[in-house]
C-alpha cells in the first residue's frame, strides 16, 4: 500500500472538519425526527460549504443549493415528522428497516436461506468497528447496532478524531483513524446504502426524506473513492482486521 504524499494528507486535512459536519447531520436525519433548525441547516452557510468542500471535484445534483433548499421548506413540518415515523418507526406499507442485516445478511433457517432478518453477522462486526474506536453507542442502538444513523455516526466520530489527533500531532492515530474510515465504509456503510436510498425513494414522495437518502448514498461513495484515491485501496473486510485492531 502507498503512502500518502504531504499533499495528500493536506488534502485529507482540509476534508476532515467538512466530512464530520456532513455525516453528523446524516446520522441525526435518520435517527431523530426533522425539526425546524435541522431544516434551516440546509440553508445555512457551513452546510453549503461543507458540501463544496467534499465535492469540489464534480458537480452533486444532490448538494446544490436550490436542491438543499427546496429540500428545507419547513411548511410541511409536521407532515415531514410523520413520514419519519412511518418510515423508520411504525411497521407498515412505507416502513423502511434502517439495519444494515436486512439487506445484507442470510442465513439458514429450516434449511433453507432466508434474508431480512436482524441482528446478522453485519451487526456483529460493526460493534467490533465501534469498540476499537472506544464509541459510545446510545442505549436505543444497544441491540441493533448495525442502523443506518449509527454507522453514520461512527464516521462522523472518526471525523472528529482525526481532527483531534491531527491538533495533537499524533501521526500513529491519525493514520489509524483514516484508515478505519476507509476501511468502515468500504466493509459496510457503501454496501447497503444504495439498496437504502433506492427504498426510501419509493415509499416517499416528500423532497426531504428522497434529498436525505441520495445524499447518504452519494456522501459515502465519494467519500471512499477520495479516501481510496488518498491512502490506497481498502481491504474490504466486515470486521475489523488485526493490523487496525
Amino acid at each position: 500500500m502507498r503512502e500518502p504524499s504531504r499533499d495528500d494528507l493536506e488534502r485529507l486535512a482540509d476534508l476532515a472538519p467538512a466530512r464530520q459536519l456532513l455525516y453528523a447531520y446524516l446520522a441525526s436525519a435518520f435517527s431523530e425526527p426533522p425539526c425546524e433548525d435541522s431544516l434551516n441547516a440546509l440553508r445555512q452557510q457551513p452546510f453549503i460549504d461543507a458540501a463544496k468542500v467534499l465535492f469540489r471535484e464534480a458537480e452533486s445534483s444532490v448538494m446544490r443549493e436550490d436542491r438543499l433548499a427546496s429540500a428545507a421548506s419547513t411548511e410541511g413540518l409536521e407532515s415531514a415528522r410523520q413520514e419519519f415515523a412511518n418510515l423508520f418507526i411504525v411497521p407498515g406499507p412505507q416502513y423502511v428497516t434502517p439495519y444494515e442485516s436486512v439487506f445484507r445478511d442470510t442465513r439458514e433457517v429450516a434449511g433453507e436461506p432466508v434474508k431480512g432478518l436482524l441482528m446478522g453477522q453485519p451487526a456483529m462486526d460493526v460493534m467490533q468497528w465501534y469498540r476499537l474506536a472506544a464509541l459510545e453507542i446510545a442505549e436505543e442502538y444497544e441491540e441493533l447496532p448495525d442502523h443506518i444513523g449509527l454507522e453514520l455516526n461512527y464516521l462522523s466520530e472518526l471525523c472528529a478524531k482525526e481532527v483531534e489527533f491531527a491538533a495533537e500531532g499524533n501521526t500513529s492515530k491519525l493514520s489509524r483513524a483514516r484508515e478505519m474510515q476507509r476501511d468502515f465504509l468500504a466493509g459496510h456503510v457503501v454496501l447497503w446504502v444504495d439498496d437504502l436510498c433506492e427504498k426510501i425513494h419509493q415509499k416517499t414522495r416528500l423532497p426531504y426524506f428522497r434529498m436525505v437518502a441520495s445524499m447518504a448514498s452519494e456522501v459515502a461513495r465519494r467519500d471512499l473513492t477520495t479516501l481510496e484515491g488518498l491512502l490506497g485501496p481498502s481491504c474490504g473486510k466486515s470486521a475489523p482486521q488485526p493490523s487496525l485492531a
